[in-house]
C-alpha cells in the first residue's frame, strides 16, 4: 500500500513539473525580446535584425525575438511614442534626426544611456549636434538632406539638373518635381527648417508657396518620393536622405543626388525609451550597434556608418559590399571627410517650433493647394498680358502696381483669394486704365 501511495505521489509531482516547464520556458523566452519603433527603411531594419540576432546567439547562446513598429515618418513615430506616454510597446526609438529625439527628450519619454564606443561618435559637426551630452540619444548613421534626380529622364526632357534651391522655381521644372509633407516625413520637415533658418521666415514661406505650385503631386513619404524618381514617373525629388541615391544606384537606377547650396547634417539617432519593457536587452543592442560589427550592418542596411574611425576603403577590402557604393556616393573614404555648405542650424529653435511648422504647412499650403496654384497661375497670366500691353505702348502703370500687390498678397501674406481679386483688377485696368 505504501509503495502504491509513493508511486502515485511521484507521478503527481512529475505531472506538476511537466505542467510548470512551459511556464518557465515562456518566462525565459520573454526575457529574450526587444522592440524597436522608428522611421528607418526596411533594408536597414532587416540588416540590423540579421546582425543583432547572430551576435546575440553567438554571445549569449540564446535566440532573441525582435519586433519593429514602423508607423510612418519621424513625426508619426514621435506621436506614437507620445501616445504610449511612458508605457511603450517598444524599447528602442530607432531612427529620426535630432529634433525628433529632442522633442521626446523634452517630453520626458527617453532615458539616458551611454553605449559602448560612444566616444567614437563626434559631439557636433559644422554646428550640428551629433549626440546628446547627457546620453539621451546618439547618432548611429549620419546623412545630409539633398535632392534627387533621374538623369535619364531629365536628359530625355532636355532639362539640366537643378543645382540650387532657387533653380527649382524655374518654370521649366513645373510638373516635374515631387516631395512629401513635413508632418509625414522628417526629411521634409528638416528641409523646411533649412529654408527657414537659411533664408529667414518670410522668404522661406514665400519660397514654399512657389515651390508647391511646381509639384506634380505630393508623395506619401520619403520612400515614395525616391520610388517615383527611380521609376522616372517624376524626375526630381526634393528633400531626400543622401543615402537614397546610393541605394538606388546600387539597384541599377540612374539616380543621382545634388547637395543644394544650403543644407544640414541629419544625425540619424537611437535612444532608449522610458519604461522600456526589455531595458536590459535594449542596452545590449545599443552597445552592439556602435561596435564595428554593428556599424557594418548599418552600412549593409544602406545607411552611412557614424564612427569616426571607419574608412570605407578599408571595409571594401574586407568584403563589405556597400563600402564601394558609399565611397562613390560620397566621393570620400569616410563620411566625416565631406566638405559641404552647411547653414548655422539652431536645434533648440527647430525643436521648439516642431509642431507649429507642421501645422502651418498643412493648413496654409497643403489644404489650399488647388487654390494656391490657381491664384499663382492667374497672376502669371496677367503678368504676361501686361508685358504684351507694354510692348504695344499701352498705359500699364496702374495695372503693374496692382499685379505687384497681387504678388505680395500671394507670396508673403498667403492670402490667395485677395491675390486673385487684385490680379483680376490688374487685368481690368488693361482694358480701362
Amino acid at each position: 500500500m505504501r509503495k502504491r501511495t509513493l508511486a502515485i505521489t511521484i507521478v503527481a509531482v512529475l505531472a506538476m513539473a511537466l505542467l510548470l516547464v512551459p511556464t518557465f520556458a515562456a518566462k525565459a523566452q520573454a526575457a529574450d525580446k526587444i522592440g524597436w519603433v522608428g522611421p528607418v527603411y526596411k533594408e536597414l531594419s532587416a540588416s540590423l535584425t540579421k546582425g543583432f540576432k547572430a551576435y546575440y546567439k553567438k554571445t549569449y547562446g540564446k535566440d532573441v525575438k525582435i519586433t519593429f513598429v514602423r508607423p510612418g515618418g519621424w513625426p508619426v513615430c514621435v506621436d506614437k511614442v507620445r501616445i504610449w506616454g511612458g508605457k511603450p510597446d517598444a524599447d528602442i526609438f530607432l531612427g529620426a534626426g535630432a529634433p525628433a529625439h529632442e522633442v521626446l527628450k523634452q517630453d520626458g519619454l527617453l532615458v539616458p544611456y551611454r553605449p559602448k564606443h560612444w566616444d567614437k561618435v563626434p559631439a557636433e559637426w559644422h554646428g550640428m549636434k551629433v549626440k546628446d551630452k547627457k546620453f539621451y540619444w546618439t547618432c548611429f548613421a549620419p546623412w545630409i538632406v539633398t535632392n534627387l534626380y533621374n538623369e535619364k529622364v531629365l536628359k530625355k526632357l532636355r532639362l539640366p539638373p537643378p543645382k540650387t534651391w532657387n533653380d527649382l522655381l524655374n518654370p521649366i521644372y513645373r510638373g516635374n518635381i515631387v516631395h512629401t509633407l513635413p508632418y509625414a516625413s522628417g526629411t521634409m520637415h528638416e528641409a523646411i527648417e533649412i529654408l527657414l533658418q537659411g533664408f529667414g521666415e518670410k522668404e522661406a514661406w514665400r519660397y514654399l508657396r512657389l515651390l508647391s505650385a511646381q509639384l506634380a503631386r505630393f508623395s506619401t513619404g520619403s520612400t515614395d518620393t525616391t520610388n517615383l524618381v527611380k521609376r522616372g514617373e517624376v524626375p526630381i525629388g526634393v528633400a531626400q536622405p543622401q543615402m537614397n541615391a546610393m541605394a538606388a544606384r546600387r539597384d541599377g537606377y540612374p539616380v543621382r543626388d545634388l547637395l543644394p547650396e544650403k543644407t544640414i547634417l541629419v544625425p540619424e539617432a537611437v535612444a532608449l525609451l522610458k519604461g522600456a519593457p526589455n531595458e536590459k536587452i535594449g542596452k545590449i543592442f545599443l552597445d552592439w550597434l556602435f561596435s564595428m560589427d554593428g556599424q557594418k550592418y548599418v552600412l549593409e542596411g544602406r545607411y552611412f556608418a557614424a564612427r569616426t574611425d571607419i574608412k570605407f576603403s578599408v571595409w571594401e577590402k574586407e568584403g563589405v559590399i556597400m563600402a564601394k557604393h558609399a565611397m562613390k556616393a560620397l566621393g570620400v573614404a569616410a563620411f566625416w571627410d565631406l566638405d559641404v555648405g552647411f547653414i548655422e542650424y539652431d536645434l533648440d529653435l527647430a525643436t521648439k517650433r516642431w509642431d507649429e511648422v507642421n501645422r502651418k504647412y498643412e493648413y496654409e499650403i497643403y489644404r489650399k493647394w488647388g487654390e494656391l496654384k490657381s491664384s499663382l497661375f492667374l497672376i502669371e497670366e496677367v503678368e504676361g498680358e501686361i508685358q504684351v500691353a507694354k510692348a504695344q505702348k499701352m498705359k500699364v502703370r496702374k495695372a503693374e502696381a496692382k499685379i505687384k500687390e497681387a504678388r505680395k498678397l500671394f507670396e508673403y501674406d498667403g492670402k490667395y483669394a485677395a491675390a486673385r481679386l487684385a490680379a483680376s483688377k490688374a487685368r481690368a485696368l488693361l482694358v480701362a486704365p
